[in-house]
């Protein structure tokens, strides 16, 4: 709603700019109506307000100090000030609730307000930008080491101090329920793992221990019959998988570690697939156990899914004769889902050189595939006819040079959602995903940080650069890509490079500054021609004045 303006002509009923006359003539006219002796009792009040109106109008009219103020500012009185204010309940300021108030708003500022602030500041500080404790990542730092077993690196992930926090920490509530838990990964551990469970050596504290026996729980599947503790067991599971991938393999890979890498890599598949290391492949299957695989491979020699999936469907049904149809029928169908792995082209180049000479700077392109991918169709850019690596030979340089130039756009273009991977004991959804690795076989170590391909569905190509050693040789090296979710599923290749000295390259074609003459009867030698006696006559001139 609009604030109507207080106008001194519309309350005389004049126009505006009228004569003193007008406006003296209008006032005795208005006055006349509205006194308060010339109307009636009921509305007595409202001349009165009229009257006062009135007169004001009028002397705002016929003073000239009070009709300047009124045309400059809107009021006869002159320039007003406005204030502003907020609205607040009478109880906020009536006199005897004001210790009321003061007592809340001390209470407000002074205690709740610092209180989350600084909670707010102290949990900030706790954390890195990985949102790991700063405790764990030095504890991590302190233990960890190039070669160190999967036993030692799963005790040292359990020293992590998210295991001490409150929701996971030990209590001594939960000693009777974990004995019996370890009294049963004991027995499992002895019969089909060959390796007797025991307590951590380095780290001895009860929260080390209570995750501990919380993940081997969850490596050897034994089941936890305290709700609560299987609560606590899953989200044990997901934290451990956090802290290798942001924590544990972060560390590792900055320095470079390959073996340790690897193990840390397959300690992500371990707790994604509920399996022990060095397990049969076989047991990611539904209606596989820890008691009927051994007799299945014993019997049927029958080990990985991808053996599985070679045979045929008589030939299954025979090596899973352990199952009911149902159970049968299961395995079956998640065995499809499981991707099987396939590097399809290895290429290092020096991009614009056909070989590789020292501290150059080569490119390693790895095409990968999945062979039994639901979906062959991969995308190749939009209306942009794309090479395919596959179809380029070593020797055409030029081809390669394009590819990789035009390797950065494509790959924007053609990102894919994986799919989700088949993992029953792991609580949340995980997502199918590769590491690639290369590592150079003699020294053991990585050449580039392991490369993280999370869109493979069916095909995919890696494009990553490193420099070349500085010696001439033949170097051996490791492409090794393995899965995040799945056993069993890893591919490894040897490969060669050989660096040679850059004298062994063609010579560069010598640049050809031959211009031929023109023709006598052009323009342009028509010009050279004059150019040439007017170069002549200069010449002329400059001798006859050494002359003279």
């Amino acid at each position: 709603m609009e604030a109507k303006m207080w106008d001194p002509y519309e309350i005389l009923g004049i126009d505006n700019g009228e004569k003193e006359e007008t406006i003296t003539r209008a006032y005795r006219k208005l006055s006349l109506k509205w006194h308060p002796d010339k109307v009636g009792k009921d509305l007595k009040e409202k001349a009165g307000e009229m009257m006062a109106e009135i007169n004001r109008a009028h002397k705002t009219l016929t003073n000239a100090e009070a009709r300047e103020n009124y045309e400059k500012y809107g009021n006869p009185d002159g320039m007003q000030t406005q204030s502003m204010g907020i609205a607040l309940p009478k109880l906020l300021v009536e006199a005897h609730t004001s210790p009321f108030v003061l007592a809340l708003y001390g209470l407000v500022f002074g205690f709740i307000m610092p209180f989350y602030v600084g909670r707010w500041w102290y949990n900030s500080t706790r954390y890195q930008k990985d949102h790991i404790l700063n405790p764990t990542m030095s504890t991590f730092f302190k233990n960890i080491r190039e070669h160190i077993s999967q036993r030692n690196l799963i005790e040292l992930l359990t020293a992590a101090s998210e295991f001490a926090e409150d929701d996971l920490k030990y209590r001594p509530a939960d000693e009777a329920a974990l004995k019996a838990l370890v009294e049963k990964i004991r027995r499992v551990s002895q019969i089909y793992a060959n390796d007797m469970f025991s307590a951590p050596k380095k780290f001895t504290g009860k929260d080390v221990w209570k995750a501990n026996i919380l993940l081997h729980a969850h490596f050897f599947r034994v089941k936890i019959d305290d709700g609560e503790l299987a609560d606590q067991q899953q989200q044990v599971v997901m934290t451990a998988l956090t802290l290798v991938h942001r924590g544990l393999l972060q560390i590792s890979t900055t320095h470079n570690w390959y073996t340790c890498s690897t193990l840390l890599m397959n300690i992500s598949q371990m707790l994604v697939q509920g399996v022990y290391c060095y397990d049969a492949p076989l047991i990611q299957l539904p209606g596989i156990t820890w008691e009927n695989q051994p007799k299945i491979f014993k019997e049927k020699n029958l080990y990985s899914n991808h053996q599985l999936m070679r045979m045929t469907a008589g030939e299954q049904r025979k090596a899973l004769s352990l199952l009911n149809d149902k159970q049968f029928d299961e395995a079956i169908q998640v065995a499809k889902t499981i991707p099987r792995l396939e590097i399809a082209r290895v290429l290092l180049t020096v991009v614009g050189d056909k070989a590789i000479t020292p501290a150059s700077i080569v490119t390693l392109i790895v095409k990968v595939r999945i062979a039994n991918a639901p979906n062959k169709i991969v995308p190749r850019g939009k209306g942009v006819a794309v090479a395919d690596i596959e179809d380029i030979s070593d020797e055409d340089t030029a081809a390669i040079e394009n590819f990789v130039a035009d390797f950065g756009k494509r790959e924007k273009e053609t990102k894919q959602t994986p799919p989700e991977a088949y993992c029953p004991y792991f609580a949340g959804r995980k997502d199918s995903q590769w590491w690639l690795s290369f590592a150079n076989y003699q020294s053991g170590k990585l050449v580039v940080p392991p490369v993280r391909i999370s869109d493979l569905v069916s095909e995919r190509v890696v494009v990553l650069q490193f420099q070349a050693p500085p010696q001439k040789e033949t170097y051996r090296f490791h492409l090794s890509i393995k899965s995040d979710s799945y056993i069993g599923n890893d591919v490894m290749q040897e490969v060669q490079m050989t660096v040679v000295d850059r004298s062994t390259l063609p010579s560069e074609p010598a640049i050809v500054d031959d211009i031929s003459e023109p023709e006598e009867d052009s323009i342009a030698a028509q010009m050279a021609q004059l150019r040439g006696q007017q170069a002549g006559a200069r010449r002329g001139d400059d001798e006859s004045s050494d002359e003279d």
